[in-house]
This record gives structure tokens, C-alpha cells and sequence, in this order.
């Protein structure tokens, strides 16, 4: 079983950029690596999806999306696009009942380890893409910012804010200076694909990271007076000097200073997606009660479309919108559940033993839930996924970790 276990983790950090090259910059091109890794995640899990901690949930689950399906499919709103849509949002507990049952994923080092190493790797190659001027823009040829060769921008990028989460808190567990590198690295790389997301979510966990060292006092874990030292310098020098060169290249990039040229109207609309949103909730607005528990599936984006005017059907980016309408309030109520109820667990357990975990895992749960509203892209990508059952995993095993 050891080599299956060694081609998952070869498979979890190669096949997103390599994807990403074959399909090219419009993500029209030919390849099959996604559809195989879900495959091939899906065989695997398939021995331990009813034998963890989440097995009758998954029943429920699994019950229905087939009742979602069979239902779209009598209304017309069944399509591939929609069923597709449910397994990617599957993929997590496909993920975390391979993580928490099979026995060859007990050691907490090898999975922490392989998810950072995703993390470096992808920021490594946008790194190297924006300073060679190779890959694919994130917005266009002409604007600020890489997206490398991967094809959802925004996928990679909250990945790699999620593993230099994990980085930080696989510092300050085990003191490895490799993972305060294996930081910078993804800092650096989350910086260049040129998104308000990748700016100010980098920025926020490089002060929590700060704010940890300085001020908190952990149940498990303390600051050394040299780190300490180090990292005021970094907060009054570095810290001012990036900022100063985030709004600089803001300002003088035609496309970012107009998408960005009111930062507080850019948040009212939700990151610029306000015409999607506008257009989702008039969709939303005509449901009756049967749509509002079952969604309407691909009738919800072709109404989107209508509205908007697009020659394809469209989702709003937002993705509890995108959820009730295209699955209906009760399906979504499961699927955003889990996150949250982390969430807030976290947020109890830090207050009572401040547990290092507890920090970390509340700033990465916060942000995954705060991008799924913001940007979308969140519950509804496997790559994002695959990465937020690490953090579940961890959480749900956090009396028994060591890693090194």
C-alpha cells in the first residue's frame, strides 16, 4: 500500500500546474489530470467513506445530491456542469475520510509536510513565471500579476493562503526554520498573482503571525526573544515597505487602479462581482418554495445568463449564493455546515487552553469562509478542498499530534 500512498502525495502537488499548462490560459485545451485525480481520490476513499467520524453524514450527503440529481433531472436543471458541481464539492469528504481512516495517513509530519510542499511548489512556479514573464496572466497580458500555469486563479490562490497558514502554525509547533521559508516563499508567490484576496489575505496572516509572536501567550508554544526582534523589524520596515508597493502598483496599473479605485465600494460589491450578485439574487428572488429547498441546478445559471446578458450560463462567484441556488437552502445548510461548526469549536477551544492549533485553525477556517462570500471559489473547488480537510484533520486528531 506505501506506494499508493507516495503516488497521492506525487499526484497532490504536480498535477494542478501541470493541468494547468495543458489546458493553456483560457482553460480550453485538452487534459484529463483533474477528472483523474478526483478519480482516482474518489476509488481510494471509497474503502473508508463510511467507517470515520463522518460516515452518517456522508450517507445523508450522498443521498442527497442523488435526490438533487433525480429531482434537476425531472425540472430540466439537471446537466454535467451541475453534476459536476456536486462531486467537486464531494471531493472534501472524499479527502478527509482518506486522511482520517486509512492508516498510512496517521503520520501527522508526511501530511503536513506534503500539503506545504504543494504550497511552495505553486508559489515557486508563479514566482518564477512573473520574474521570466512566462505563463499565463491573471487578468490580462498587459496587468500586474501571474497566474503562472494554473487555470483558477483564485483556486491556487486561496490554497496557497490556507498552507502558509499551515506553515506558520508548523513553525511555531516545531520550531523547523524550514517552514518560517516555506512562509516567505508562498508569501512572496501569493503576492504576485495580483488580487485584492492574495494582497490583504497575506498581509492578515503575516500580522497574525506577528501578533503571536509579540503578544500572545500560548499554552504550547513561545516566542524566543530573537525571533521577537526580528519581527518588529520586519513589521516597521518590510511590512511598511510592502504596502507602500502594493498601493504603488495599484496606482499605476491601469487595470488594478480601476478595479480598485474605490477600495471600500470594491467591498460593498463583494470584490467587483456586484452585477453577478445583482443578477443571482434576481434569479433567487422568483423562486418558488420547491426552489428554495431543492435549487433550480442549471435553470439558475441559464436565468443568471439572461440577465446578464453573457453568451454562457453563469454562477455569481459567491458561493452560498451559487449553493442555494443551484442546490437549494437544505443541501447547502449540510455542506456549509462543517466549516463553520469548526469554526466556532476552534474558537471556544482557543479561548479555553490557548492551543496553538486553535489560532491558526480559526484564521484559516475565517478566511476560507470569508473568501467563499467574498470571491467565491472556496466550497466549490476540490483543490481548495483537498487542502481545508488537512486543517480538519489536524483539528480532529489535535490531542494526538507530533509532527516534526
Amino acid at each position: 500500500m506505501k506506494p499508493y500512498k507516495q503516488l497521492y502525495y506525487n499526484i497532490l502537488i504536480y498535477r494542478t500546474p501541470l493541468n494547468g499548462y495543458l489546458k493553456g490560459t483560457d482553460g480550453s485545451g485538452d487534459s484529463l489530470l483533474g477528472i483523474l485525480y478526483r478519480g482516482i481520490i474518489i476509488l481510494f476513499s471509497c474503502f473508508y467513506l463510511f467507517r470515520t467520524r463522518y460516515s452518517n453524514y456522508i450517507k445523508v450527503l450522498l443521498l442527497s445530491a442523488v435526490f438533487l440529481s433525480v429531482y434537476q433531472l425531472i425540472i430540466g436543471g439537471f446537466s454535467s456542469r451541475t453534476f459536476m458541481m456536486l462531486i467537486k464539492i464531494l471531493n472534501f469528504y472524499f479527502v478527509i475520510s482518506l486522511l482520517l481512516g486509512c492508516k498510512y495517513f496517521s503520520s501527522y509530519t508526511q501530511v503536513v509536510r506534503s500539503a506545504i510542499w504543494y504550497g511552495v511548489i505553486a508559489a515557486f512556479i508563479l514566482i518564477y513565471c512573473f520574474v521570466f514573464k512566462v505563463g499565463y496572466g491573471s487578468y490580462t497580458d498587459e496587468t500586474f500579476g501571474t497566474k503562472g500555469f494554473f487555470v483558477a486563479m483564485n483556486d491556487v490562490g486561496l490554497t496557497i493562503l490556507l498552507l502558509n497558514i499551515l506553515a506558520c502554525y508548523s513553525f511555531q509547533k516545531t520550531k523547523n526554520n524550514n517552514y518560517l521559508l516555506a512562509s516567505l516563499v508562498m508569501s512572496g508567490g501569493a503576492c504576485l498573482v495580483g488580487s485584492m484576496a492574495c494582497f490583504f489575505g497575506t498581509a492578515f496572516i503575516l500580522l497574525s503571525f506577528a501578533i503571536s509572536v509579540l503578544f500572545m501567550d500560548f499554552e504550547d508554544y513561545k516566542s524566543s526573544r530573537t525571533l521577537k526582534i526580528i519581527v518588529v523589524l520586519f513589521l516597521f520596515v518590510i511590512f511598511n515597505f510592502l504596502v507602500i508597493k502594493i498601493i504603488t502598483i495599484i496606482q499605476e496599473d491601469s487595470f488594478l487602479s480601476r478595479k480598485y479605485a474605490d477600495i471600500m465600494e470594491v467591498f460593498l460589491s463583494a470584490s467587483g462581482r456586484d452585477r453577478l450578485i445583482d443578477a443571482a439574487v434576481r434569479t433567487i428572488g422568483n423562486f418558488n418554495v420547491f426552489d428554495w429547498f431543492f435549487g433550480k441546478g442549471n435553470l439558475f445559471l441559464i436565468e443568471n445568463q439572461r440577465y446578464l446578458h453573457f453568451e454562457a450560463p453563469k454562477e455569481a462567484e459567491v458561493d452560498p449564493i451559487d449553493l442555494i441556488g443551484q442546490s437549494g437552502i437544505i443541501f447547502s445548510f449540510f455542506i456549509l455546515y462543517i466549516p463553520i461548526k469548526k469554526l466556532f469549536s476552534c474558537i471556544k477551544g482557543f479561548f479555553k487552553k490557548h492551543n496553538i492549533l486553535d489560532y491558526w485553525s480559526v484564521i484559516a477556517l475565517f478566511m476560507f469562509i470569508g473568501h467563499a462570500c467574498y470571491g467565491g471559489h472556496a466550497y466549490t473547488s476540490p483543490l481548495v478542498l483537498s487542502y481545508l480537510a488537512v486543517f480538519i484533520y489536524l483539528i480532529d486528531n489535535k490531542n494526538k499530534i507530533n509532527i516534526s
